[in-house]
């Protein structure tokens, strides 16, 4: 905010990741840094289980991008069950149930975390967790291995990431039970000890 503030700029916040996870009601970062973004933007396709995304700004900014924004100008519009799935996804976001499944999602990052400690020394921000492999085929040999033991975790690699810092997309629901966790786990390490990567 000093930066925004020295330099006159705007403040771009992408709540992607945030929305449905972080601030009170998951109203996402803004919420909770109690920030004040220029432009808000994220997808209804995370947390809030719907498709497409969305943009908030001042009304100059929204009529420009209405006007001069390729993708904008040249998409349609959601189907009205999309955009009704939306709003039913923030309206239950605000109700106890609603925070309930935030409390037991922020169970199961902790408890990743908590058993990956060794991987990172960073404290939990979000329901993503990337785990480093390093070199893109040893990436994309786990995800297999994975996937053949009934775990989805993708491998990312270049060019979506940098050249030798591949790694495995480990997200978290509050679905999750804790023992389904500790398994990812076990399995992770048993494919650590089998690569010869400890």
């Amino acid at each position: 905010m000093e930066l925004k503030s020295r330099f006159q700029a705007l403040l771009l916040l992408d709540e992607a990741h945030a929305v449905g996870v972080i601030g009170p009601n998951g109203c996402g970062l803004a919420a909770e840094e109690k920030l004040s973004a220029d432009i808000q933007m994220g997808t209804l396709s995370k947390a809030l289980g719907a498709a497409g995304g969305y943009i908030c700004g001042s009304t100059s900014l929204i009529e420009w991008l209405t006007n001069r924004a390729r993708s904008f100008i040249y998409s349609t519009a959601p189907p009205a069950a999309i955009a009704a799935a939306a709003i039913a996804a923030v309206e239950f976001l605000q109700t106890p149930e609603g925070e309930e499944r935030r409390r037991a999602l922020w169970k199961n990052i902790e408890l990743l975390h908590e058993l990956l400690a060794s991987e990172t020394n960073r404290k939990p921000e979000s329901a993503i967790f990337p785990f480093i492999v390093g070199q893109e085929d040893n990436a994309m040999n786990f995800a297999h291995a994975l996937q053949k033991e009934g775990f989805f975790v993708p491998a990312i690699r270049y060019p979506s990431v940098a050249r030798n810092s591949a790694r495995l997309r480990i997200t978290l629901t509050a679905a999750h039970t804790e023992a389904q966790i500790r398994a990812l786990v076990d399995s992770i390490r048993r494919l650590q000890r089998l690569s010869g990567r400890h």
